[in-house]
């Protein structure tokens, strides 16, 4: 894993807890003509080369895949995947936290 994706892991896992403190949800536009809620339930965790994310399923979520493998290209799943679901991730707990 780079050094920049676990970068942006930690800088998530981070502002979990004041995003959970939080009287408002992070919400997204990403993909859609409509917000997305951005519900994380517990911090993202990296084991070997999997990155797993835990999120509220919601009906209005955003719906990220649960489990990346790092040591894919492409598709689902994949690294690709991953850099711009935490992209979307941590600029909804960005918005939030400034926006309080």
């Amino acid at each position: 894993m780079t050094k920049a994706i676990q970068n942006r892991i930690d800088a998530i896992n981070d502002m979990l807890p004041m995003v959970n403190q939080s009287n408002d949800l992070a919400t997204t536009m990403a993909e859609s003509t409509h917000a997305s809620y951005v519900i994380l339930t517990k911090p993202i965790e990296v084991k070997n080369q999997f990155v797993y994310i835990y999120e509220d399923k919601t009906y209005y979520g955003y719906g990220f895949d649960k489990r990346y493998n790092v040591n894919k290209t492409d598709g689902f799943g994949s690294v690709d995947q991953l850099k711009y679901d935490l992209s979307i991730i941590k600029r909804a707990f960005n918005k939030l936290i400034k926006n309080q």
